[in-house]
């Protein structure tokens, strides 16, 4: 597969494979695992958590396999594993690190009208709503950060515009993938996936009183996904439509959007039609 090639519904799925070797097993096991977590890749699907985690099992690492390993070990489909202590004390290090990297990094932003405030001591690192308390304190080239009692020292070389994290906790190597997002940052390690959001003591307490926004259940229906205006219905009520295919074209910000169905279904209801103007998330399209 190179640049530029088109990417047909007959292509072989696999479009990349990932080989390491070692002296014995377990040596070409460390190289896989160290490589599957630098693992970046980005605007396409693979199986990288799913490979993680198999890969971190003690009974992959025996040998002590057989063709009915993933049903006897996943029977129902893998959905992620939750982070033990030793990968929840990785996501924290890594977590409240890059945050302070970052506030160093805005501390030296020229032409301010007040002078940055000193860097606090004591944070709050809540993963997926999970708050953990740490103290940190900064250091050329990494930090001591207290966790769960004991401080532990953080080396790495990290900076804002990788998306790959790499460092040692107590002198053991690691590595994670992130991802930002509108509120905190999304890492991945080993098969989990969290959302991680670093702030002072007292924020921590105000935003654990947020309510958990319900996801709603749009399996029924066809949201505009930003506000703009309809310049074009292309089905009609009784159509049956297969997902991909377009329905309608909703003009933002100067461009053109094409708003296409998420699964097969018939078309039920209308509910808007050509130059209405729709808001975020107001329902377009019903199936039957």
């Amino acid at each position: 597969m190179r640049a530029g090639d088109e990417v047909s519904i007959f292509y072989d799925p696999m479009l990349a494979k990932l080989i390491t070797h070692g002296r014995d097993r377990k040596a070409a096991v460390q190289a896989m695992q160290a490589a599957l977590d630098q693992f970046d890749v980005a605007g396409v699907q693979s199986n990288i958590p799913f490979l993680s985690a198999v890969i971190a099992q003690d009974r992959f690492q025996s040998g002590k396999i057989n063709t009915a390993y993933i049903a006897e070990e996943f029977p129902d489909g893998f959905h992620g594993i939750t982070p033990g202590d030793e990968a929840r004390r990785l996501l924290c290090a890594a977590a409240v690190y890059m945050r302070l990297i970052l506030r160093a990094r805005a501390s030296q932003i020229s032409g301010r009208m007040t002078p940055p405030k000193p860097m606090p001591l004591d944070w709050v690192v809540m993963l997926d709503r999970q708050a953990y308390p740490v103290k940190v304190r900064l250091h050329e080239g990494g930090a001591e950060i207290m966790l769960d009692g004991k401080w532990h020292d953080l080396q790495s070389p990290w900076n804002p515009t990788q998306h790959v994290f790499e460092g040692t906790l107590d002198g053991t190597p690691f590595a994670l993938t992130l991802e930002n997002e509108t509120e905190g940052v999304l890492l991945r390690y080993r098969g989990s996936q969290v959302q991680a959001i670093v702030s002072p003591p007292r924020i921590a307490e105000l935003h654990a009183l947020l309510p958990e926004k319900q996801s709603a259940d749009t399996g029924q229906h066809i949201l505009s996904p930003m506000p703009g205006r309809v310049v074009l219905v292309e089905v009609k009520p009784g159509q049956e439509v297969k997902a991909g295919e377009p329905v309608l074209v909703v003009e933002a910000m100067k461009m053109e959007n094409i708003i296409r169905a998420e699964r097969d279904g018939v078309i039920d209801t209308i509910h808007v039609a050509a130059d209405d103007n729709v808001a975020a998330d107001e329902v377009l399209v019903s199936f039957a």
